[in-house]
């Protein structure tokens, strides 16, 4: 099965490079690989930076933990993408820059850490129901 996505992948990749080379010609594609190699090396020698800023905003809870593995783990898989020549990696490689789709994509691998069950915070009740009392006072 791997063998047919690396054959999909290779296509996929040959088609691409092609169409891009037909639009900017064979200088203009190298100057990309060159831009993007360079742009993947710049996210990752930075990546203290985006991997500090992502760990103060779990801590200030503005986002969850799902979301800030995905974005990291699909934040340096763009950039080794990105470093790699080709047309298909180079587009890949500026998706995974953006963390909503890394999200979207990576969210069902996410294992959630454990929940201490004692936690006062935690209801045995995970359903919650909302109840409104409304007296009727009618005399007559």
């Amino acid at each position: 099965m791997p063998l047919i996505f690396g054959f999909i992948y290779l296509f996929l990749e040959v088609l691409i490079t092609y169409e891009i080379i037909d639009n900017i010609g064979v200088l203009g594609f190298v100057l990309e690989i060159i831009l993007s190699a360079l742009f993947g090396f710049f996210i990752l020698v930075n990546y203290r930076y985006f991997l500090g800023e992502a760990l103060m905003r779990v801590k200030l809870r503005e986002i969850s933990y799902e979301a800030f593995v995905s974005s990291n783990v699909f934040r340096i898989l763009g950039a080794i993408l990105l470093i790699m020549p080709g047309g298909l990696t180079d587009i890949l490689g500026i998706l995974m820059q953006f963390s909503a789709l890394g999200f979207l994509l990576f969210k069902p691998f996410i294992k959630k850490p454990p929940v201490d069950s004692h936690s006062p915070s935690q209801t045995q009740n995970d359903e919650i129901i909302d109840v409104e009392v409304i007296e009727n006072n009618k005399q007559g």
